[in-house]
């Protein structure tokens, strides 16, 4: 696992060059890791190689990994932007394929590790399988398709499309009578579908929402997991008796079973591979987190512990920022959170926002329920709840700020337009004239705009990719430069920037299929001045903390 920031450099300063805001020494920062990282970024599908290691997907991350069984050790196969895989496979000449969701793209891997495109245009593409003979077939799940369709492992033909609008196949095998057994997510069933003729029968219901079915070695049982209800369920081919082997927390996402009928389970919420014994329903971690993928930050500035708010993406969860104890998460699928990216505090409200669905949802800040869902497919990035109650949102893709009313139905006012992927929103409202300052991540801007008329002034420009910000104590703006890796501070009177960090691990490559900004690098600044980073690349978050001037003597 790679390390960023774990330790200070050497004088255990992050010195700041430039102008500073006010006529005090430039304040300095000691960095610090609030939660480690990990290898991943929500892990997917899986794959065993039979020789010892395990591939493992990673959509969001855009990679594609090998694990060693012996030890657990990762290892990269396919970096980003070429990795964005859902789900893998090894095809029989040894080759790795895999299946883009957000690209729309089925990649293949050959042996002597050359890459490539094999299908294309194909929204939604999910799960993947061999059939014995050799031929590959893929579905496409969500973003407005459903459909199962055989592609050539080649890449020479189109695919073909054998069904569609059957209930979201989702991880599927072949069986030993070359019928496709999968679960129909959207029906709660595993069924058996005869992919020549396109007739489906049911092998077994009442799922809450089953993912991913394997066969055992018998080639007799299905496993099948429950991501709704945390279980791994072996499920008898022949009559359809259903056995819990394995209770797991939920947000389960793939499986694949081993030789000797050890079942390996990936959670994108946990962000984690566990391996379960069927036998005895023992379990046991093969690679652990404690994060999925951290984005958008909030704290709240009169809290004096700094409790910080995650947009984790696979969860939402609350961190202390001076301990890195995760003391609240609220997972997907298992409740009407969906997928969060960026996430705002109002008094009595959290917002979250996701371009993953396409929403953004109101939930009570004291008990954590969700009050609204709001759809919207524009690419929202921030978001936030003004004064008067009334939300306001960036939308990254058609470059407009947005206000949606306090009331049901939601009715929307265009505020302002030509942006350039507006992702971060922090508010100005104590101003004299209330406004909100917004990042631009394609015009390397920070715009200042009124919200009376949507007036517009430029507060900062020459920056690469500006994602996440917050407002500091002192008044400045503390700025995410994604496409420098770089912490800034700027000055919102004269615009001037400071530089607070370099060289960090931020700013995963946007994929296609999804707005400007991808994962936003979320940034949040507590009372005390701490500043506080969460990291996509690494899947961490970091802080900053300020360092008194009589300990920075103390310096040699």
């Amino acid at each position: 696992m790679t390390r960023f920031l774990s330790k200070t450099l050497a004088a255990g300063l992050l010195l700041v060059s430039g102008q500073a805001l006010s006529a005090t020494p430039p304040p300095a920062y000691r960095q610090e890791v609030v939660v480690a990282g990990s290898p991943f970024q929500g892990v997917h599908g899986l794959a065993l190689d039979g020789k010892g290691h395990l591939l493992a997907s990673n959509l969001l991350g855009q990679s594609v990994h090998s694990i060693d069984l012996s030890n657990g050790a990762v290892s990269t196969l396919v970096g980003p932007p070429l990795g964005g895989a859902d789900d893998v496979t090894l095809g029989p000449d040894g080759s790795i394929y895999w299946t883009g969701f957000f690209s729309g793209r089925l990649m293949r891997r050959t042996p002597d590790g050359k890459t490539r495109v094999i299908a294309e245009k194909l929204p939604g593409l999910n799960s993947l399988a061999f059939r014995r003979d050799g031929r590959l077939y893929v579905t496409q799940l969500g973003r407005g398709d459903d459909v199962l369709s055989e592609v050539d492992p080649s890449g020479r033909k189109p695919p073909r499309r054998i069904l569609s609008g059957h209930g979201f196949l989702n991880g599927f095998e072949f069986g030993p009578d070359d019928r496709l057994y999968g679960p129909l997510l959207m029906k709660g069933q595993i069924v058996r579908i005869d992919v020549d003729t396109g007739s489906i029968e049911t092998v077994a219901q009442g799922f809450a929402m089953p993912v991913a079915t394997n066969f055992d070695a018998s080639r007799e049982n299905l496993y099948v997991l429950d991501s709704v209800l945390g279980q791994l369920v072996r499920v008898r081919v022949a009559t359809g008796e259903k056995t819990v082997v394995a209770k797991l927390p939920t947000g389960l996402d793939n499986l694949t079973v081993g030789p000797d009928d050890q079942v390996y389970v990936s959670n994108m919420v946990d962000n984690d591979i566990r391996v379960v014994n069927p036998a005895d329903g023992s379990i046991r971690p093969l690679v652990e987190a404690r994060l999925s993928v951290p984005s958008g930050l909030a704290v709240a500035p009169d809290d004096p512990d700094e409790n910080l708010y995650v947009a984790d993406v696979y969860a939402f969860r609350r961190v202390g920022g001076r301990d890195g104890k995760i003391s609240q998460t609220t997972r997907v699928l298992s409740t009407r959170m969906t997928f969060p990216m960026h996430v705002s505090l109002g008094a009595k409200h959290v917002v979250l926002s996701s371009a993953y669905l396409g929403n953004v949802q109101v939930l009570d800040r004291a008990s954590g329920e969700v009050l609204r869902t709001i759809p919207n497919t524009n690419g929202v990035q921030g978001a936030l709840e003004l004064p008067d109650g009334t939300l306001l949102l960036a939308e990254a893709t058609t470059g407009k700020l947005v206000r949606v009313d306090a009331a049901e139905p939601a009715g929307t006012t265009v505020l302002t337009g030509g942006l350039e992927g507006p992702v971060g929103l922090v508010a100005d409202t104590e101003a004299k004239e209330p406004g909100v300052y917004v990042t631009e991540v394609r015009s390397g801007r920070v715009t200042w705009v009124r919200l009376s008329d949507g007036t517009r002034r430029t507060v900062a420009k020459g920056l690469k990719a500006p994602e996440g910000i917050a407002r500091h104590p002192d008044g400045g703006l503390i700025v995410a430069e994604v496409g420098r890796k770089r912490l800034v501070r700027i000055d919102p009177a004269t615009g001037r920037s400071t530089v607070i960090a370099s060289g960090l691990r931020i700013g995963l490559p946007e994929s296609a299929g999804m707005p400007p900004g991808y994962i936003p690098t979320g940034v949040a600044v507590g009372g005390s001045g701490t500043i506080y980073l969460s990291s996509d690349v690494e899947s961490a978050l970091y802080r900053f903390v300020p360092v008194p001037q009589e300990e920075r003597r103390a310096q040699p």
